[in-house]
């Protein structure tokens, strides 16, 4: 039997540069996050990307960071640890990977 239980995510935004997530559709399978701020990525290389948030996921569930599939794709950019544990309180950042061999400029 399915569960009617509401899931409530609790987003704090720490600087007025950071977005709240959304959800691309009705049916999205989770939220999407922005970058609090402009960042290079060179090529081969790897950063932290801050999202000036902090999330607090439902009690006994936790958060993914998945890549999205348009920038793997078009820009070989995929994502690193992404857990956001029930317990975690503290600003939420995205490890990236640039795969390519061309810098990129992610805003």
């Amino acid at each position: 039997m399915a569960s009617s239980a509401t899931h409530t995510l609790k987003v704090q935004r720490l600087s007025p540069d950071a977005t709240i997530p959304t959800k691309g559709s009705l049916a999205a399978a989770g939220y999407d996050l922005y970058a609090s701020a402009d960042m290079l990525i060179a090529a081969g290389g790897r950063a932290v990307v801050p999202t000036d948030l902090i999330i607090a996921v439902p009690p006994s569930t936790y958060g993914r960071v998945a890549p999205r599939s348009g920038l793997a794709v078009k820009h070989g950019i995929n994502t690193g640890a992404g857990v956001i544990d029930e317990d975690y309180r503290g600003p939420v950042g995205v490890v990236l990977f640039n795969h390519s061999q061309e810098d990129f400029q992610g805003e």
